[in-house]
């Protein structure tokens, strides 16, 4: 145990996996871990928080070498005044988790509780209940010695429901739970070259990968992907792209249901719509995401040298790529995203599409030729090439290689700027929207520069007054007016860094790409070792605890769609354990 995740998350995820059984998006029954003390605090409206002390005082958390702190199990050690006990737990199901507490040497009247921020009642068979918009949760308790165990259950049918599913949690059979929950990890092999914090953040990666995968559900028939439970509990279509790319070392079977789902909601025009749930026709966001299933599709192939997934998968994949053909090509021959021209900060931001939502890429443009998007597609009829060899459809090779080849020409006719040496969108009147952003880099992952062109870009990369911060790569260059801590307008994103790791070894720059890739996994560790989390982004110049960034222009409750800076983000735990990985 001493190599395990054993910091509590401050704000982190704590959820029951669809890896151990059934899971509905529906009904989430998911918590943040408290900023202070041991506690949890249930995505529920009003808000449920239960936080575990003793007279008032709240049992704080000793982080012991022995501890392990997953996000569905935990067994951690804990002070109260001069004495030290443990609390273990985990959640038994869907709707239910038990948790134990023991100390040796408490007072009679020192018993451990389970305290509310919410008014309670006791039901006439003892249970404490908790109500709000449309649930229940129930706690029970009981004490063996030294002991004291708390059943916890939740409902959004019935209080008896929410009563007897937390009594079942108490006399569940806490060392089988455990267990049951532990053979994940257990299985896990992390690179040899980890070792100390850095091995301890790559279990707690593949915990936050864990729990963030949903059983099968309604229409869905393979477990699936989310971005971080709660509050972003659906099913995205980029997002699966790097989760993919985690979840293959550490359970490939995984990697590819969550591929096998994705493509479950593709409509009959072979559009996968930015954000959808289960059960429902209409998506939750109606635009697109970046392609870049058909790169991810071959990752995973070569990782598990096979390829019948690919076989699976080659005749979607060539419908999803038309639909963007269809959809977001221009008359130019270069294609663009559809902007939010009424920019909403509940629902995103103008450049939602993208994934880059509040980029200043957007701020003043009603239409776009994206150089993001162009070197996506560039990349996909690359990955497609490659699998149609593999297949051996010589035809379709050639068609994607005559794709690709036009895309470059045109890249670096329109959006190649030689004064600037960099690339930049196009507005809708064909100019340069001249601000330097990260999207620049992607044309090294789509392998569109010559030799000359690359050289420019690991140039600007590289200079530290530009995109070679404390923590490269920032999403908008420092030395821009439009530069700031916000989301997408400054902070580094670890999906980003890894396009620009790829894009960066295929051109042979493999000193600055293992660079980024060392440091971005760096600057996770340290901030999970202080925290316990793993976030959405980080401050590019290490100076602001990543939670204290602004989201779309709010801090914490007040940022984005009322949630600040994501804790325990998928994407950033699956890519942590691919570039560890890459550089093992």
């Amino acid at each position: 145990m001493d190599e395990y995740a054993n910091v509590w998350p401050q704000g982190g995820l704590f959820a029951f996996s669809g890896v151990d059984g059934e899971t509905r998006s529906s009904e989430p029954f998911v918590a943040a871990g408290t900023a202070v003390g041991i506690g949890w605090d249930f995505w529920l409206s009003p808000r449920l928080v239960l936080s575990l002390g003793i007279g008032g005082e709240r049992l704080v958390h000793l982080r012991s070498p022995g501890d392990s702190c997953f996000g569905d199990c935990w067994h951690v050690t804990a002070l109260y005044g001069d004495e030290e006990g443990v609390v273990e737990g985990a959640f038994v199901d869907r709707a239910s988790m038990t948790v134990q507490v023991r100390f040796s040497n408490l007072p009679e009247s020192a018993a451990p509780e389970l305290a509310s921020n919410l008014e309670g009642r006791v039901s006439g068979d003892g249970a404490t209940l908790y109500s709000g918009e449309g649930w229940t949760v129930a706690v029970v308790r009981r004490k063996d010695e030294q002991t004291h165990r708390f059943g916890v259950g939740i409902s959004y049918e019935s209080e008896a429901e929410a009563a007897g599913r937390a009594r079942s949690a108490l006399e569940a059979d806490l060392n089988e739970v455990m267990a049951a929950r532990m053979a994940f990890y257990q299985a896990i092999e992390p690179p040899d070259s980890l070792t100390g914090s850095n091995r301890r953040t790559y279990y707690k990666a593949a915990s936050v990968q864990k729990i963030s995968i949903e059983s099968a559900q309604l229409d869905i028939p393979f477990r699936w992907t989310t971005a971080d439970r709660m509050p972003h509990r659906y099913l995205w279509m980029w997002d699966t792209a790097f989760h993919v790319l985690g979840l293959q070392y550490t359970r490939p079977e995984l990697a590819k249901e969550a591929v096998r789902a994705l493509f479950v909601k593709q409509l009959p025009s072979g559009k996968l719509s930015l954000a959808v749930r289960p059960g429902e026709l209409m998506p939750v966001e109606e635009g697109c995401q970046p392609p870049l299933l058909a790169w991810a599709v071959c990752q995973l192939s070569e990782h598990t040298m096979r390829q019948d997934f690919m076989g699976e998968m080659y005749d979607a994949l060539v419908r999803y790529i038309e639909w963007f053909e269809d959809s977001r090509k221009l008359p130019n021959g270069l294609y663009g995203w559809q902007l939010r021209i009424e920019d909403d900060p509940v629902r995103g931001a103008r450049g939602a599409e993208s994934g880059m939502g509040n980029s200043p890429r957007f701020d003043d443009a009603n239409a776009v030729t994206a150089v993001d998007l162009s070197s996506y597609m560039a990349s996909e009829y690359h990955s497609l090439e490659k699998i149609a060899k593999c297949l051996d459809r010589q035809r379709d090779v050639e068609e994607w290689k005559r794709r690709r080849a036009e895309i470059t020409v045109k890249m670096n006719e329109l959006l190649w700027d030689d004064e600037a040496t960099f690339y930049f969108d196009l507005d809708e009147f064909g100019e340069f929207i001249p601000v330097k952003t990260a999207a620049g880099f992607m044309p090294l992952f789509g392998q569109i520069p010559d030799r000359d062109r690359a050289e420019a870009l690991r140039m600007h990369l590289m200079n530290p007054t530009e995109f070679w911060s404390p923590f490269p790569a920032p999403t908008v260059s420092q030395d821009e007016p439009a530069y700031s801590q916000d989301m997408w307008r400054g902070p580094t994103w670890i999906n980003v860094n890894t396009l620009i790791y790829y894009g960066l070894m295929s051109y042979g720059f493999f000193q600055e790409g293992r660079r980024i890739a060392r440091i971005s996994l760096q600057e996770i560790v340290r901030c999970y070792m202080l925290y316990g989390c793993l976030y959405e982004f980080y401050d590019s110049s290490t100076n602001l605890p990543p939670a204290e960034l602004p989201r779309k222009g709010g801090y914490g409750n007040e940022g984005g769609a009322g949630f600040g800076v994501v804790r325990d983000f998928h994407w950033t735990a699956g890519l942590f354990i691919h570039l560890a990985h890459e550089l093992d």
